[in-house]
């Protein structure tokens, strides 16, 4: 138990010093002054884009996070994340505490421990947010063909390609409605076309979001009927995307087996410990208990892997 108030103690101190550190950041920056830069006015235009994002940097701890873990900001923003920088580290923060608590309490050695409550404190946000930031470039995937032929049909209108593209932000839902948007704003801002859908590629690197930009950037240094272009566009991504769908269904069955082999050990084992906690705790002062309770999950992660990248293809 002296392990375990050490390494409260650790990590309570641990929160005081960041906090500190938060402390000093925030008088500077009350002696500098804000500087109306088109960076910041870049910044306010992709908050007032995002529409499904909540509470986007309204506090300053949460704005200073975001501005010293630049790649933490650009997951929640692929995430489209309803929590901000502050709250995903509290959150990872709690949850390593916590597993370090219950396996303090059932006598885990010290590194198996802080080892334990490290991989889940870091892994679990990581995991979290690629599977928000997958799901969402899905949705983008599956409302590319409809926004491609929607700009042509306005090409073929005769609206300039500006104007097609402020319709498919207007008329398109999240997220790809939302991404328009902030092109559309940043280039009000003051960035060029390019940039600002290098951004948007930035922010999906999609192929077929890439081809889309291509098309776009290479009809207009050489002409062309662009229209023409963007409507054989759209259906090269729909029939790209019935070939992925197909591939999906043929390997369900794989995929179905690798959820199963992931996550069947982790409920049995917590099923056993919740329902007959003695099964672990008699055997758990054994020399060998831990080292073999450590290399299951290695095990585990090495099968686990191999097994997604065989069902996992990429189109």
């Amino acid at each position: 138990m002296s392990t375990f108030l050490e390494y409260l103690l650790y990590a309570t101190a641990f929160i005081a010093v960041v906090f500190a550190v938060e402390g000093v950041g925030r008088l500077l920056q009350s002696s500098m002054g804000e500087a109306r830069t088109i960076g910041q006015r870049l910044a306010k235009a992709r908050r007032n884009a995002a529409q499904g994002a909540a509470d986007p940097g309204k506090e300053r701890l949460s704005q200073s996070l975001a501005a010293r873990f630049p790649r933490l900001q650009a997951a929640l923003t692929r995430a489209d994340a309803r929590f901000n920088a502050l709250q995903l580290i509290v959150g990872a923060l709690a949850l390593s505490v916590g597993v370090l608590a219950l396996l303090s309490t059932v006598g885990a050695p010290p590194l198996v421990a802080c080892g334990a409550a490290i991989a889940l404190g870091v892994g679990t946000p990581y995991l979290l947010l690629a599977g928000m930031a997958s799901r969402r470039r899905k949705r983008f995937l599956d409302q590319l063909p409809h926004a491609v032929d929607l700009i042509a049909r306005s090409l073929q209108a005769g609206h300039p390609v500006t104007t097609a593209m402020t319709v498919v932000g207007q008329r398109m839902p999240a997220p790809l409605g939302a991404e328009f948007r902030l092109v559309i704003e940043e280039m009000t801002y003051g960035l060029d076309r390019e940039h600002a859908l290098a951004n948007m590629l930035t922010r999906f690197p999609l192929p077929e979001l890439r081809m889309f930009v291509a098309s776009l950037e290479v009809t207009r240094e050489t002409g062309g009927n662009l229209a023409e272009v963007f409507l054989k566009l759209g259906e090269a991504i729909r029939a790209k995307d019935h070939l992925r769908r197909k591939i999906h269904a043929i390997s369900a069955e794989g995929r179905m087996t690798f959820w199963v082999v992931t996550g069947l050990p982790f409920l049995v084992g917590c099923s056993i410990f919740l329902l007959r906690p003695q099964f672990f705790t008699d055997v758990a002062s054994d020399s060998l208990f831990w080292p073999m309770m450590a290399f299951a999950p290695v095990t585990l992660t090495i099968g686990a892997t191999m097994i997604w990248r065989m069902v996992n293809l990429k189109i």
